[in-house]
C-alpha cells in the first residue's frame, strides 16, 4: 500500500494518524438497488465457490515473491513480472492483454547493500540501508556528526535549526513529526528537502521497526530522488543515537551504492474479459505489481496482484462472462506515489465515464471485513444486493471511515468521481511485515487470501452483472465535498495542486 511512499509512511510511523470520520448521510438516500437475477446469483455461487476451492491467488503470489522476487518499479524483477503476468493472462484466455507505458522520471535500485557504523563515542554497527530513491554516498562513504532535528513540525522551526543544521547528518525520527500529523503529504516532503537546503551533509530516517529492522518510506510522489544521501534506520538504533546525544556528540558513517536511471519506461499490464451485453462499459479489477526490495512483497502487493490474476482465471472458468466488461490491471509505480494508475487514468480520461467502478486489493491477506467506500452512502446502498453472500464470506462490512483515502491506486479514479472500493480488511499484521524484509510468502495465510479474492470477485461480477450502473460518477464540486465530508480535502488540494492527482 501506497501509500508506500514517504508521506504515507510517515504517517505510518506516526501511529496511523490518518483515520477518519464517517461522511454525512446524504440528504436524500439513494434509491435501491435491482436485486440479483436467480441466473447471476448461481453465477456468483460459482465463482466463490472456485476461488474458496481451487484459491489460485496463493499459487500466484508464491510464483511472484518467491519465484520472481522483490519487484522495484522499472528493475529486471519487475520487468519480469510484466512479462509473467502478460503471459499468464494469455494463457487463460483473456482478451486485448497488452502492456501500457507510461515513464518515471528516476528508476533506482541498490548496486551495493549499505553499510553503517557509530565511529565515536565508541564503535557499532547500524542496522540501516539506503533510502528509497536515495542518492548514492561518495564512493567512501558520508561520515559526520549527528544532529537531532527534534522539532520538524513546521518550516519555521526547521530554519530556526539552520545554523546546527549545516555541515551535520541530520537524524529525524517519529517524534520529529510530533506536531505535523495533519499536514499533507506534499508539504511533509517538502520539509524534509529542506534540511538539505539548509546545509545538512546527508539524513538518517529513523523510522525503522522494532528489533532493528529499517522499513523502506520512498522520497514522495513522483519518483524524483532524494536531494542527499539518506539512510533508513532501525528503531533501537535510532533510540541509542538520542541517547548517546544526550551525553556528546555522535558521529557516525555510511555508505552505499544505488543504480539510477533516468527517464526511464514502466509498463502497466491490462487484460479485459469483454462483457456479453455492454462490452463498452467497464468494471476495473486492480493492485499495483510493484514492491519494495528488502522483502519480496509477497503481502504488499502480492497479494492483491496475485488476486487480480486469480479472479480473471476463477471467472474465465465459468464460462459466463458477465453483462459489462472486467478489466484487469497491474499497476507499475504505486509505492513511488500511484504513479501507474494516474498514468492509466489520465491516458484513459475519455474512458472514465464508461468505467462503472474500480476496485483496488492492497491490505495483505487477512481476513477481508468488506470494503472502503470513502463515506459514499450511494456506493454502500448499491453493494446491498451482493452483501447475503459476502456475508457468509465474512465481508459484509462497510468501512465508516476515509483512512487510506491517498495511498493506493483508487486515488486518481476517486478524484475523478468514478466510484471506488478497497477491499477492506484486518492491518495489524499487515504492518508488522509492510516495507520490511520480513514481507515473504511464508506470512501469507490461504484461506484469509482466499476470502478476500471472492469478496473481490463476487463484488465485481455482481456490478458488472447489474442492468443499471454501480453508482452516480461525481463532477469536480461533488468530490470535492466529499473529500470535506471525510476531513482529506487539504491532503486532495495539495495533491491536485501539485498535478500528482487529477
Amino acid at each position: 500500500m501506497t501509500a508506500r511512499t514517504l508521506a504515507a509512511n510517515l504517517a505510518l510511523a506516526l501511529a496511523l494518524p490518518l483515520a477518519l470520520a464517517a461522511q454525512t448521510p446524504a440528504a436524500q438516500p439513494p434509491a435501491a438497488p435491482p436485486p440479483i437475477s436467480p441466473e447471476a446469483s448461481a453465477s456468483l455461487d460459482r465463482l466463490a465457490g472456485y476461488v474458496m476451492l481451487h484459491n489460485p491467488s496463493y499459487e500466484y503470489d508464491w510464483q511472484l515473491a518467491d519465484d520472481i522476487g522483490p519487484r522495484l518499479t522499472a528493475s529486471e524483477n519487475y520487468v519480469k513480472a510484466t512479462d509473467w503476468a502478460v503471459a499468464e493472462f494469455t494463457r487463460l484466455g483473456l482478451k486485448n492483454v497488452h502492456k501500457e507505458s507510461w515513464t518515471i522520471a528516476n528508476s533506482w535500485e541498490p548496486d551495493e547493500f549499505a553499510s553503517g557504523h557509530i565511529l565515536a563515542p565508541h564503535q557499532q554497527r547500524l542496522h540501516l540501508e539506503s533510502e528509497g530513491w536515495s542518492p548514492s554516498t561518495p564512493e567512501q562513504g558520508v561520515r559526520g556528526d549527528i544532529y537531532y532535528l527534534a522539532n520538524a513540525g513546521t518550516d519555521e522551526a526547521v530554519k530556526a535549526q539552520a545554523d546546527k543544521i549545516k555541515g551535520k547528518i541530520v537524524l529525524i525520527d517519529e517524534a520529529s513529526f510530533a506536531s505535523a500529523k495533519d499536514t499533507p503529504f506534499g508539504v511533509l516532503i517538502d520539509r524534509l528537502n529542506l534540511i538539505a537546503s539548509l546545509g545538512a551533509i546527508a539524513q538518517i530516517n529513523g523510522m525503522g521497526a522494532t528489533q532493528n529492522v529499517p522499513s523502506m518510506l520512498g522520497s514522495g510522489y513522483s519518483g524524483v530522488l532524494w536531494p542527499l544521501p539518506v539512510a533508513n534506520l532501525g528503531l533501537e538504533d535510532t533510540l541509542l543515537i538520542r541517547r548517546l546525544l544526550e551525553k556528546g556528540p555522535v558521529t557516525v558513517k555510511f555508505r552505499f551504492i544505488n543504480a539510477i536511471h533516468k527517464q526511464v519506461k514502466v509498463d502497466n499490464v491490462v487484460a479485459d474479459i469483454p462483457g456479453r451485453e455492454l462490452p463498452a462499459e467497464t468494471v476495473i479489477i486492480g493492485g499495483h505489481l510493484d514492491s519494495w526490495n528488502h522483502g519480496t512483497g509477497a503481502q504488499d502487493n502480492g497479494t492483491g496482484a496475485a488476486s487480480v490474476l486469480g479472479i480473471a482465471q476463477a471467472v474465465q472458468a465459468l464460462n459466463h462472462p458477465p453483462r459489462r466488461t472486467l478489466r484487469f490491471i497491474l499497476f507499475g509505480g504505486e509505492e513511488e506515489g500511484l504513479l501507474g494508475s494516474h498514468a492509466y487514468a489520465k491516458a484513459h480520461e475519455a474512458d472514465m465515464a464508461s468505467t462503472d467502478a474500480v476496485l483496488i486489493t492492497d491490505t495483505g491477506s487477512e481476513a477481508p471485513l468488506g470494503w472502503y467506500p470513502w463515506g459514499r452512502d450511494d456506493e454502500a446502498a448499491a453493494l446491498a444486493p451482493v452483501q447475503p453472500l459476502l456475508k457468509n464470506l465474512g465481508s459484509n462490512g462497510i468501512s465508516p471511515s476515509g483512512e487510506f483515502a491517498f495511498e493506493t491506486d483508487h486515488a486518481d479514479f476517486m478524484a475523478r468521481g468514478v466510484p471506488t472500493l478497497v477491499l477492506w480488511t484486518s492491518i495489524e499484521k499487515y504492518f508488522q511485515l509492510h516495507h520490511k524484509p520480513s514481507d515473504t510468502f511464508d506470512k501469507v495465510n490461504p484461506r484469509d487470501l482466499a476470502l478476500g479474492s471472492a469478496t473481490v470477485a463476487v463484488t465485481a461480477y455482481a456490478i458488472a452483472e447489474q442492468l443499471t450502473p454501480f453508482a452516480p460518477h461525481l463532477t469536480r464540486g461533488q468530490v470535492e465535498e466529499q473529500m470535506m465530508k471525510i476531513k482529506q480535502f487539504d491532503e486532495y488540494k495539495d495533491l491536485r495542486d501539485r498535478g500528482q492527482i487529477y
